[in-house]
């Protein structure tokens, strides 16, 4: 690039020229955000307008006023009575709460209200029906839209809510949804007490007459065997022999004992003395031992002092001989006592034996009738526990009733609401949102079908392109020479200067200049960079590889050369006024059945560039667009550079993309062409201000 082009070289901003593999901060989305605004400013506002106007004024005519009673159940347990009614209360059963709530929701709930408010003639709940039980129905199903009943949460709270265009009407019906729900759980619980009193009552004759029927069979039963009962659920003759047995057991241990003593007493005899057990010893047999040891122990004190020959000892033992007969008599007479005592003993075993198998041979003959005295009796005895239980169950139904108070009841009934539901400024602030929402999509759904290519970042995701240059849209220039003609060299020079030839190369640089479809400027964009390289001192030529418009007479040119063979030099046309050389697009002595594809895919076009390389230091190649002309992949391979020119807001993304995939590059240059400066403001504002004071330096310049 010569010094004297130099200031006019620009640099497009690093947010515009660099793809960003990181997320996009905060700042930046915001600046985004705001630029989308500043675009479509108008079209969001009348979309949001035509959104919420209709809005408001449906929400007007629909508004609705919900009134809510509030019903709670109590779970504390009122205690006035021991007996509880048949069911229990509710208490802290939060699956019983909440099947109050689904019940509720029923459409048998719903046809009690209906019926009650008469609603069928309402003029805002009545639905349609051509029978009575269709308009019912139908009915039902619009109350079920408008009556919404819910437990707060884990509570035992339950709201009853009804929405109409009536606050008076809604606090009607909610107030008389409310009273249906307590009403049938009242009905359920007194209900319930006064069905199960009138089975019992259907019941208790019943059981009388078959309690008086066992009695009375059990009473004749005893009145044929001559069976009295003794008290405690037993008969006399049982009692009989309860006692006689234990008679029986009485007397048999006293026979035992009786006979023990006699044969201990026998067994010893009149010279047992002393070795006689206590047991069978008397008051005389004691005294008579005293008194005959007594003698023995005088007699032998008295034998000592005056010898055994002594008229006193000879009488102490005479009344010692006495005692020794006094006690045997004693013995004698104990040993008849208990002779006479055993035998009168043995005697009453036997009587009390003899009689208890009597009774026991009885009781034996009435066995069979006893045990079916017994089952009567017991039978009898059921009877009357059930009949005593179910007579008292319903006494006690009858005291409870009315007297337990319900666990569920309303504390808060509904009034007439004062404001609709939801608010009116909250209706308009909703309109007004989804109006602007909607504006918002509608305008992002435009833009975004809408897909042409207008910044930087856009030909970035294409495929990792890098943009070096955007030239405005510029009205053609009067030239005396050339006649209208399109300057845009100020805003060639960063693409020129990075894409031009290395110092000391021995071999020129080739530069494709390509796009998607035909007047995108391709043409205007090759004859600027050749003028441009060439006025900063380079070797430039310029190949026209699409037939330029307008062209009534071929010239001899590229066509020509790549078909004969002949020497380049002949196509090569000088243009001093710009300083580069061009060979034409040519085709005058070539046959038009010739394949134009094929002569740019041969070996001839290759051999060409790489003359051209020798001879020059720039070959610049205006080449076809790339989705009309299969060729243009082949011109794009020979080339060292390739740019890739975007027509800024014609071209799509679509035709951008597969105009690349076609071109099957490596790498790619982009330029925007084209573009309204004004408009690019409201997109990529840096570049647009960039290319407006390039506009200014070029008019104060001028």
């Amino acid at each position: 690039m010569s010094p004297s082009l130099r200031p006019f070289a620009r640099t497009i901003p690093q947010a515009s020229t660099q793809a960003q593999d990181d997320p996009p901060t905060p700042g930046a989305v915001i600046a985004g955000v705001l630029l989308f605004l500043r675009r479509n400013p108008l079209r969001i506002a009348l979309v949001a307008l035509a959104v919420t106007a209709p809005l408001l004024a449906l929400g007007y005519f629909l508004r609705q006023y919900s009134a809510t009673a509030v019903i709670m159940v109590d779970p504390r347990a009122a205690k006035i009575t021991q007996n509880s009614g048949v069911l229990a209360n509710i208490g802290q059963d939060f699956n019983a709460i909440e099947s109050i709530v689904q019940i509720a929701k029923s459409d048998g709930f719903m046809g009690a209200v209906v019926d009650k408010l008469e609603l069928t003639h309402d003029s805002y709940f009545a639905g349609k029906g051509t029978t009575e039980e269709a308009l019912r129905q139908s009915t039902i199903e619009k109350l079920a839209s408008k009556l919404i009943v819910s437990r707060r949460g884990t509570t035992y709270v339950i709201d009853v809510t009804v929405s109409s265009p009536s606050p008076e009407k809604s606090a009607k019906v909610a107030n008389a949804a409310a009273q249906v729900i307590v009403d049938d759980q009242a009905r359920l619980r007194i209900g319930a007490s006064e069905m199960t009193a009138k089975e019992i009552e259907g019941r208790l004759s019943q059981l009388r007459d078959r309690a008086n029927r066992a009695e009375e069979a059990a009473a004749d039963l005893k009145a044929k065997l001559k069976i009295t009962d003794a008290g405690q659920g037993s008969t006399l003759l049982e009692r009989r022999i309860y006692e006689l047995n234990q008679q029986l057991v009485l007397a048999g241990a006293r026979t035992a004992e009786a006979r023990a003593r006699y044969e201990l007493l026998r067994k010893a005899g009149a010279s047992a003395g002393d070795n006689l057990p206590q047991t069978v010893q008397s008051t005389v047999l004691s005294a008579l031992r005293s008194e005959y040891a007594r003698l023995s122990r005088q007699a032998a004190d008295q034998a000592t002092v005056l010898g055994p020959r002594h008229p006193e000892v000879a009488s102490l033992q005479a009344q010692i001989g006495d005692v020794r007969r006094q006690i045997g008599a004693e013995i004698g007479r104990m040993m008849a006592s208990a002779r006479t005592e055993y035998l009168e003993a043995e005697q009453r075993e036997a009587t009390l034996s003899s009689q208890l198998r009597s009774a026991q041979a009885e009781s034996g003959q009435l066995g069979p009738e006893l045990v079916k005295l017994s089952e009567l009796d017991r039978e009898a005895k059921a009877e009357r526990a059930v009949y005593e239980e179910l007579l008292n169950r319903q006494r006690q139904l009858a005291q409870v009733k009315g007297l337990e108070p319900s666990d569920i009841r309303i504390v808060s009934p509904a009034l007439p609401p004062t404001k609709t539901t939801p608010p009116m400024m909250v209706i308009f602030g909703g309109a007004a949102g989804i109006g602007l929402v909607t504006g918002l999509l509608y305008a992002f759904i435009r833009e975004w079908r809408h897909n042409t290519l207008k910044t930087a970042s856009q030909a970035k995701r294409l495929g990792g392109v890098e943009v070096l240059g955007c030239a405005p849209l510029l009205p053609p220039a009067k030239d005396e020479e050339k006649g209208f003609v399109l300057d845009i060299t100020p805003w060639i020079a960063d693409l020129c200067a990075e894409l031009g030839p290395v110092a000391g190369g021995e071999n020129g640089v080739v530069i494709m200049i390509a796009s998607a479809r035909r007047g995108e400027g391709r043409s205007t964009v090759a004859v600027n960079m050749a003028a441009f390289l060439a006025q900063g001192g380079d070797r430039v030529l310029l190949i026209e590889a699409d037939r330029p418009p307008n062209v009534k007479r071929p010239r001899y040119g590229l066509l020509d050369v790549l078909d004969t063979g002949e020497d380049l030099n002949r196509a090569l046309i000088e243009q001093p006024a710009d300083g580069y050389t061009l060979l034409p697009y040519g085709g005058r002595t070539i046959d038009p059945q010739t394949s134009i594809g094929g002569l740019m895919s041969g070996m001839t076009l290759r051999a060409t560039l790489k003359l051209a390389r020798k001879w020059f230091d720039v070959v610049i190649i205006d080449g076809p667009p790339a989705l009309e002309a299969p060729h243009a992949r082949f011109l794009a391979a020979q080339a060292d550079h390739t740019v890739f020119l975007v027509e800024w807001d014609k071209t799509s993304s679509a035709d951008a993309n597969l105009a690349l995939d076609r071109l099957d590059l490596r790498e790619a240059t982009a330029f925007y062409n084209k573009a309204d400066a004004a408009r690019l403001r409201l997109y990529d504002p840096e570049q647009s201000r960039q290319m407006t004071n390039l506009g200014d330096e070029m008019a104060h310049a001028a």
